[in-house]
Formats: C-alpha cells, structure tokens, sequence
C-alpha cells in the first residue's frame, strides 16, 4: 500500500513537471518577436538561418538603419520639445505649434519610409524561403502593432 502511494505521488510529480514543460514551451512558442527582436541580426540568423555573409550584411544595414532612426528620434524629440516651449507661453502662436507639429509628421513619415527600405534590404539579400519567413515576421509586427506603439 505504501509503496503504491509513493508510486503514484511520483506519477503525479512527474505529470506536473512535464505538464509544466509543455505549457512553458507551448507559451514561447506564440510569443510574436518584437521590433527588438526583429532588428537583431543573431535573433534573425538563427530565425532565418542566415549564412555567414548574409549575416554581416544584415548587420552593416542594421547599423545604418539604425543610425537614421536615431537621428530622426532626435529631430522628433527636438520638434516636441520647442513645441512643448510654444504651448507654455501665455499667448503661443498657433502657427509655430502647428509647424511643430508638421515637422514631428514630416519625420515619423521619414523614419517609416526608412523603415520599408530597410525591409525591402534585408529582403533582397534572402533566398527565396528566407524572405517568405522574414515577409511573414514582418506581417506580423506590421498588422498586429497598436497604434501608438513605438
């Protein structure tokens, strides 16, 4: 009797690990990658399995592309911040605030349209089953984002 008690005490303890195992597993697997991620050119070589090659030019475009991004958060930043400036004046000048707020527009435009070169780069640098998975990683952030995410 004892020994069928600690039979199945351990059939349950083991059941629960592996039932453990499988969720924590099941849940990383249907975590969507993040910009982070997706920008990262270890996580795309072993997601996209890309050669050596492939990976230092997707490195030398990460860093370019990121170096643009960086410049135009700067710009933004500085347009927010004289727009900040003019709204707490006593009388601002709606003019100058919608300047403002035009340049914020004319940049986050130009950060997505480096953004789609940026793609369109890495894209062509994949064989032909590299660029459907990175196309469909790319859908993903693109169609499943909030707006107003960063």
């Amino acid at each position: 009797m004892k020994k069928a008690l600690v039979l199945i005490a351990a059939v349950v303890v083991c059941a629960a690990g592996v039932s453990f195992a499988v969720a924590r597993w099941a849940a990383a697997r249907s975590l969507r990658p993040t910009i982070a991620t997706i920008h990262d050119p270890a996580w795309l070589k072993h997601e996209l399995n890309l050669t050596d090659t492939q990976l230092r030019q997707v490195e030398a475009l990460e860093t370019a592309f990121r170096t643009k991004l960086e410049a135009a958060c700067a710009e933004h930043c500085a347009a927010r911040m004289t727009l900040g400036e003019e709204i707490a004046k006593s009388k601002p000048d709606v003019e100058q605030c919608r300047a403002r707020v035009e340049k914020m527009n004319a940049v986050a435009a130009e950060s997505e349209r480096a953004t789609l070169e940026h793609i369109l780069k890495v894209r062509a640098l994949l064989d032909e089953t590299q660029a459907q998975r990175y196309s469909s990683i790319i859908h993903q952030q693109v169609c499943n984002m909030p707006m107003g995410a960063p």
